[in-house]
């Protein structure tokens, strides 16, 4: 084996054991991970563009993490996945946000619709409807007594960076 490929395994094996030394230590300081699930509503485009109070209810869930003991009010930080619903990338968003300090709340607008991914077929769900799920799990983290209500931001993937755009506007 050449001397380059010795250290190139071993620069590998440091990074690996460095990494994973790092993801042990950040879910070490994870307080609690808690799923809760929520009332939203499931409207079309129109009822909520014109601030219908029609729609089918809908149960939703996430996934809130509180990333350290104690009792000082934290940031939070919504999670709206994309057309492939979630997936590992909100996973690591959560986890980075919880080593600074931050909470998280992952999620779920399409298992208690009965939708698995809107990828091939848009119209399964109303565009806007991610976003009066934001509200109701911006509501729910509110109440929370370690999240500082004055401090909770939406971020969003593809279709869920739409539903963060359209939750920082006016209140339809």
């Amino acid at each position: 084996m050449s001397r380059g490929l010795k250290l190139a395994m071993s620069y590998v094996s440091v990074m690996a054991t460095l990494t994973a030394t790092h993801l042990g230590s950040v879910r070490a300081q994870l307080a609690r991970i808690e799923v809760h699930s929520f009332t939203s509503t499931t409207s079309t485009d129109q009822q909520i563009l014109t601030g219908s109070k029609e729609g089918k209810p809908v149960t939703l869930a996430g996934e809130r993490r509180i990333p350290r003991p104690g009792s000082d009010r934290l940031p939070a930080v919504i999670l709206l996945h994309g057309s492939g619903a979630i997936s590992a990338n909100a996973d690591e968003w959560a986890r980075q946000l919880n080593s600074i300090g931050v909470a998280t709340f992952v999620l779920d607008s399409f298992t208690g619709r009965g939708i698995v991914s809107t990828v091939a077929d848009q119209d399964q769900q109303a565009r806007l409807a991610m976003t009066i799920d934001a509200y109701r799990a911006l509501e729910l983290l509110a109440k929370h007594p370690r999240i500082d209500p004055a401090r909770i931001a939406a971020m969003g993937f593809s279709r869920g960076g739409q539903a963060a755009l359209y939750s920082s506007l006016k209140r339809p």
